[in-house]
């Protein structure tokens, strides 16, 4: 790469979301928020509410190639589109660090990552 002026590693803030910003979240359907969990970890946590199941090593295939009725079939709603807020989690914020860049590569512009993740969430809902 070469070019990746060193910041890959300095949280932006504008990419992140708190566990504040999930509770509103979580009821604002335009919003994609993606578990990349792997499906047994989730059978086994639970998930956060309107979460998708999009798994870290299938994101960019997903995101990138998956036509829009085979997406709308396997995950009850639309294919989100480039401009649309994607909220990425998983168990403590490094795979969803990793789908966040993954998304923006991908042109996915407004994708953000909850820097908790399920350990927060799940701590908090207690």
């Amino acid at each position: 790469m070469g070019n990746s002026n060193s910041n890959s590693t300095m949280v932006d803030p504008v990419r992140f979301v708190s566990y504040e910003d999930m509770l509103k979240v979580i009821h604002e359907p335009e919003k994609v928020i993606i578990d990349v969990r792997n499906p047994d970890e989730i059978e086994s946590t639970g998930k956060i509410p309107s979460s998708i199941n999009i798994p870290l090593n299938t994101v960019s295939d997903t995101l990138a190639s998956m036509p829009d009725d085979e997406f709308l079939k396997q995950y009850q709603r639309p294919k989100p589109s480039a401009s649309d807020e994607l909220i990425f989690y998983c168990k403590s914020g490094r795979r969803s660090q990793e789908a966040l860049d993954k998304a923006l590569k991908l042109g996915f512009s407004n994708s953000k990552s909850y820097l908790g993740s399920w350990e927060d969430w799940s701590s908090k809902q207690k």
